[in-house]
């Protein structure tokens, strides 16, 4: 990939690529400039700009794509969002960024209240750093989940939601709470999904022992989205449809998909697709701190964690998040359960967009939508990740 950067560049086209929109694929390339796309053109031939004032970057046949959207994410590098610094989850965050990442949710998971209060105070400073991946907000996992269907979260710090938790952090994060995942069976989580749900939070299903029936009320009250499909929910019988049933059959729901291989067998992400259609599955990594990190075991919310069997696990082999980064997470949906490479491209993109209401500026290679576009060869590596117009990533300064 050959590149012509000029320091003075006002613009910078993409050219000489595999143009993916939310419709089709051809042959062509973007034009950015400043923070937004200016164009998308196909063939061969580059706008003509003038000297000076552009810089080129030839894509060599490799894919161009929209920037992916992360919605659950708990970390990079050793650093786990609960215990991070503002400079650390910024580090975490460009972690990601060699995987495509060009937005992302950092996620905290279950932990003493005091704790979870302050990594979300972090995050919110965190997001006010103009470099590195946009963070869009905080994804609050727990505490208010079953504790049947806990997965590593800490049993010691669940809790049922009471009205001065939900209060209190609303007031603390106000519109940077952008998601909360939650039992909707617990005593009063009605009224939690309900009082979010008002307050323009996404509220989601996960680590939750909820019945088919509890899952339709709670969807009435205002769920949205469900956490990693099929893992820490009640499973599917034909007699009593479980959460699992709920969101296969809840057009309501958009779902979170792991495609790791591990939280998830290809056959199952091939039923997710196509009980949900192609623009109601949504990748994610679910990335623990264990994702780029290679010197053994780990913290993650106080808990001990190590990766064996292709994932990180406690102690007695629970899992406790991923290692993923995004773009294998797409490589994933592609070559596991043979997804067709635009619409996993659209679950990595447009749906998390949509779902949380940001698909007019981000989500897709659209003029006037924000500068966030990533450049993949064929075998999914990351050639380079530009968000809102500025190179977050180049793989060839690693070498």
């Amino acid at each position: 990939m050959r590149e012509d950067i000029g320091q003075k560049a006002t613009s910078l086209v993409i050219y000489n690529g595999e143009v993916v929109s939310p419709s089709e694929c051809y042959h062509g390339g973007v034009v950015l400039r400043r923070r937004r796309i200016e164009g998308v053109f196909r063939g061969d031939r580059r706008p003509a700009l003038s000297a000076g004032t552009a810089g080129f970057i030839d894509a060599a046949g490799g894919w161009i794509v929209p920037g992916f959207i992360d919605l659950h994410l708990h970390g990079a590098c050793g650093i786990d969002f609960n215990h991070a610094g503002v400079e650390e989850v910024l580090q975490a965050a460009r972690f990601h960024a060699a995987g495509g990442v060009t937005a992302l949710l950092p996620a905290v998971m279950t932990d003493a209240w005091p704790r979870m209060i302050r990594a979300v105070k972090v995050i919110r400073q965190a997001k006010l750093n103009a470099a590195g991946p946009e963070i869009l907000g905080v994804h609050l996992e727990g505490p208010f989940i079953s504790l049947a269907y806990k997965g590593a979260h800490p049993e010691e710090h669940l809790s049922l939601p009471t009205s001065q938790q939900m209060e209190e952090i609303i007031d603390i994060a106000g519109r940077d709470l952008s998601m909360i995942t939650l039992a909707p069976e617990l005593p009063h989580a009605l009224d939690a999904v309900s009082y979010f749900s008002r307050k323009g939070v996404v509220t989601a299903l996960g680590h939750s022992g909820a019945s088919y029936e509890q899952v339709r009320q709670a969807i009435s009250q205002g769920l949205a989205y469900a956490v990693h499909t099929f893992s820490a929910m009640t499973g599917f019988h034909h007699r009593a449809p479980g959460a699992l049933g709920a969101v296969l059959t809840s057009d309501e729901l958009s779902a979170e998909l792991i495609a790791d291989g591990v939280h998830t067998h290809p056959a199952a992400m091939k039923l997710l697709y196509r009980a949900k259609g192609y623009d109601r599955v949504v990748l994610a990594s679910d990335s623990s701190p264990a994702a780029g990190y290679a010197k053994g075991e780990i913290l993650m919310a106080g808990r001990k964690v190590m990766v064996r069997e292709g994932a990180p696990r406690l102690a007695d082999g629970t899992l406790a998040g991923s290692n993923l980064t995004m773009n294998r997470a797409l490589a994933g949906a592609v070559l596991m359960a043979g997804i067709p490479f635009d619409k996993a491209v659209a679950s990595a993109t447009l749906n998390p967009a949509r779902v949380l209401g940001i698909d007019s500026r981000k989500g897709s290679l659209s003029v006037g939508k924000d500068a966030d576009v990533v450049v993949m060869n064929r075998s999914f590596e990351v050639l380079i990740t530009i968000g809102k117009g500025t190179i977050l990533y180049n793989r060839a300064d690693q070498f």
